[in-house]
């Protein structure tokens, strides 16, 4: 897709003057990785160019743990990436993590660059409910009851690289959990629960959920979308869904795509997610959520025999083209304002603490 110069400035502008926001970067667990393959300041060498280029004020850093960790090492690694997370904050000081309202402004007043901590998963706490105040004290403020496998508390969906249907919901521990989430002040994230455990969550929260990085079933057919009936209701109960970078979730031919003259993945197929998402929830209930997984670790992935192509974005730097393809196409300003980053704003300011 041919983007206008006049398109890109413009986006550049949107990128520069309101709040950018992605829901969903395995930030912590790369930065685990990589300073143990010995870089010093990974998140100011690598990351801090991208997120600035792209404009962004705020980034929600998942907890994911990988299926070798668990069961017995997983909360051992979950603090791990915890801490670390917090000490490459603390060393640099464009970053804040952000565990209030009152951080928030704050982050957004000085130009600062805000991280929210949340888990992908709540496997490191078993079916231990009392931990969840633990997470809580460290600053979690958010988490998905399970990743697309099951444990104690839920049943995921099938993965991004399958596709196929998986029953079965919450399990008794797992509405406790959302309970106490819900207690607490925690954020509820269903993007990797299956159908039957949405609608458990549907029937369980009070508080207004959203899915951190899930795109459109009717755009493109997979069981980790969200299907028009699942977004509505997420709209309807003041939820938003982020959307998802990764091609396989984009588009159903993916394997067949190539790259664009700015190295850019289905971008029109993207732009097509965001249209279809507005068109169903509004455009108030739409952000984006990318889960960029290879634009970091290209290297790494493929040397590990993964394809280099798993997001349609190069990284965050690139964001961008994608406002501009969305304005290109005839989405009006203030919606892609809002999905830019003003929406996650506002839904923040209505779940996070007013103060630490």
């Amino acid at each position: 897709m041919k983007i206008d110069t006049y398109y890109k400035a413009k986006a550049e502008e949107i990128h520069k003057t309101c709040p950018v926001v992605d829901t969903h970067l395995d930030l912590a667990g790369e930065l685990v990785y990589r300073l143990c393959n010995g870089e010093e300041n990974p998140l100011r060498d690598i990351y801090l160019p991208a997120f600035r280029k792209g404009g962004f004020d705020l980034i929600v850093s998942s907890i994911y743990l990988q299926n070798h960790e668990l069961p017995e090492g997983g909360l051992r690694a979950a603090l791990e990436q915890i801490v670390v997370l917090k000490e490459q904050i603390r060393k640099n000081p464009e970053f804040l993590e952000i565990r209030s309202v009152e951080d928030l402004d704050r982050c957004l007043e000085d130009h600062l660059i805000g991280i929210i901590l949340y888990m992908e998963g709540l496997d490191c706490i078993g079916s231990d409910v009392r931990l969840l105040t633990a997470l809580w004290e460290l600053g979690v403020r958010g988490a998905s009851l399970t990743w697309s496998r099951r444990n104690l508390l839920a049943s995921g969906c099938c993965k991004a690289s399958e596709c196929y249907e998986i029953r079965g919901g919450l399990s008794p521990e797992g509405f406790d959990v959302v309970r106490e989430m819900e207690r607490l002040g925690m954020f509820v994230d269903v993007s990797h629960l299956n159908d039957d455990g949405f609608e458990n969550i549907r029937e369980t929260a009070i508080r207004p959920f959203m899915a951190t990085h899930s795109n459109s079933r009717e755009v493109a057919f997979h069981y980790r979308n969200l299907t028009d009936t699942q977004m509505q209701i997420l709209a309807d109960q003041g939820g938003i869904a982020g959307l998802n970078g990764y091609v396989r979730l984009v588009s159903e031919t993916a394997e067949e795509e190539y790259p664009d003259e700015n190295g850019v993945y289905c971008l029109e197929k993207l732009c097509m997610h965001v249209e279809h998402m507005v068109e169903v929830m509004g455009p108030e209930h739409v952000g984006y959520g990318f889960d960029f997984c290879d634009s970091y670790t290209a290297a790494e992935r493929m040397a590990e025999g993964q394809p280099h192509y798993a997001d349609c974005l190069l990284n965050h730097g690139n964001v961008p083209l994608l406002t501009a393809a969305l304005l290109q196409r005839g989405m009006d300003e203030e919606a892609v304002r809002k999905i830019v980053g003003e929406n996650f704003v506002q839904y923040f300011r209505k779940m996070l603490p007013k103060t630490s």
